[in-house]
């Protein structure tokens, strides 16, 4: 599965492995925000770790996805916390969270969980 989801408390880890096309990360996220388990407010982190694809995405593909939170902004508490392990990664990573924070949304981005768990206040899994 490409994009896929796991709600720990009050934490909602979405993970993108191999492909993953921007429309499946948004399907993903809102069928997440929809689970009758998701908290309001949950704590929202990305990990694109595994991504294969994310290195192939253009930029109004990464700034549709980055913007696609806006609407959910006071969900996820106006914050967001994206997890990287490469330097393409982590870099478009951080163009997106220029776009997030034009909706409302601060984002972050870090190169292992725990700090990101720690930086949105969650309750580690």
């Amino acid at each position: 599965m490409p994009a896929s989801y796991k709600l720990k408390g009050d934490l909602l880890k979405m993970e993108l492995v191999g492909a993953t096309a921007p429309d499946d990360v948004i399907a993903t996220f809102v069928q997440a925000i929809n689970d009758p388990k998701c908290p309001n407010p949950v704590s929202f982190i990305l990990d694109v770790r595994q991504s294969h694809t994310l290195e192939t995405q253009s930029v109004p593909e990464i700034r549709r996805v980055a913007e696609y939170l806006g609407p959910y902004a006071k969900r996820i508490g106006g914050r967001a916390a994206v997890v990287a392990a490469s330097d393409v990664h982590f870099g478009l990573s951080r163009l997106g969270s220029v776009y997030s924070e034009t909706v409302g949304v601060e984002v972050e981005v870090f190169r292992d969980l725990e700090s990101a768990i720690t930086w949105l206040g969650a309750t580690p899994p």
